[in-house]
């Protein structure tokens, strides 16, 4: 039994040996325990086996050299969420406004068509003054309402005046009053209101510098070059029959004293009559005569003007020798009446 297990010992040893190089297998380094313990269970194998005496040699089999797995990190690639922000929801504001309350007579202030503050006059020099106001309240202005005269000088108008015809609310209307300047040097200011059929006076809602009257306000200076001062002063009847395309110098301007310049102006026919050159004039009105030549204050015009036709006349002015404001009137009249009245102020202040 042990030559048995010698000679298989042997011939495990010559048969690992003699493998070619080709065929080589991959080399088992064994120990002599570990030949002994395979030659002991190759003969029990043999002799436990009912149908074969070959002998069974279990040759041992190197594990395959393991090939190395590389594992690669996983690498988590991050997800990025954008959030849309969640819209707040519009909470409509709801503001009140309280209505304003409008009353049935009141007028509004809008400009002074002649003669503005502080507009300086020789000592009894006549001039009509000019004011345009405004129906803001709801009831309509008829004939039967009056522009009377409230407090301080009144410069010899007249109490009241009627108003020519209705005036509707929201609508403009030009009111004249012939006045007079006072006798002595100094400054003159009269307050006026309108007044309705139960003779209650009404005014602007204080608009105009806390005051709700309006108001004329001249310096009467005897010292002071305000020109010629007419003798008589046609009637005024020039609402809406021209309109002024173009004015130079305008009453904007600032001048020197004793200044002089040319006068342009360019107006329109807006009425629907003709401007015959041998009816209608250009006239100075009234104010002060800024004209080189003061005797001069009336020219025939040179053609016809039709409607909607315009007109441009020039005038050689030079302004008063004393600082102030001053106002010439010019217009385009037939006899007595002015149809087109154009109004110049010059503020004398270098």
């Amino acid at each position: 039994m042990k030559k048995t297990i010698l000679g298989i010992i042997i011939l495990i040893l010559i048969l690992t040996g003699c493998q070619s190089e080709g065929n080589k297998t991959p080399e088992v380094t064994l120990s002599a325990e570990q030949v002994q313990l395979w030659a002991q269970q190759t003969v029990q194998a043999m002799v436990s086996s009912n149908t074969t005496k070959t002998a069974v040699v279990l040759i041992p089999q190197a594990s395959p050299t393991a090939t190395p797995t590389i594992i690669r990190p996983t690498v988590a690639i991050p997800t990025i969420v954008i959030s849309q922000p969640t819209a707040r929801p519009v909470i409509p504001t709801i503001s009140y406004v309280q209505p304003v309350q409008k009353v049935c007579d009141q007028m509004g202030f809008v400009t002074d068509v002649t003669v503005p503050d502080n507009t300086i006059m020789q000592p009894n020099q006549v001039f009509q003054k000019v004011w345009r106001i405004q129906n803001t309240g709801t009831c309509t202005w008829t004939t039967s309402y009056q522009f009377v005269f409230d407090s301080g000088y009144q410069m010899g108008a007249p109490s009241a005046i009627n108003l020519p015809r209705n005036v509707l609310p929201n609508e403009t209307i030009d009111i004249s009053v012939d006045m007079q300047a006072p006798s002595v040097n100094g400054t003159y200011q009269g307050f006026w209101k309108m007044r309705n059929p139960s003779g209650i006076k009404f005014g602007t809602a204080a608009t105009q510098s806390g005051n709700d009257s309006v108001w004329v306000k001249i310096i009467v200076n005897q010292g002071a070059d305000s020109g010629f001062v007419p003798t008589s002063y046609p009637g005024y009847i020039g609402n809406g029959t021209c309109s002024i395309i173009s004015m130079f110098p305008t009453s904007a301007d600032s001048f020197y004293a004793g200044q002089e310049t040319d006068f342009t102006v360019t107006v329109r026919n807006e009425s629907d009559a003709v401007w015959t050159a041998s009816d209608f004039d250009i006239a100075f009105i009234g104010g002060t005569n800024m004209l080189k030549r003061p005797d001069g204050i009336r020219f025939d015009l040179k053609s016809d003007v039709y409607p909607g036709q315009t007109l441009t006349f020039g005038l050689d002015i030079i302004t008063p020798s004393g600082y102030g404001t001053y106002t010439m009137e010019w217009g385009v009249v037939r006899n007595n009446e002015i149809l087109c009245p154009i109004y110049f102020t010059a503020n004398v202040n270098k």
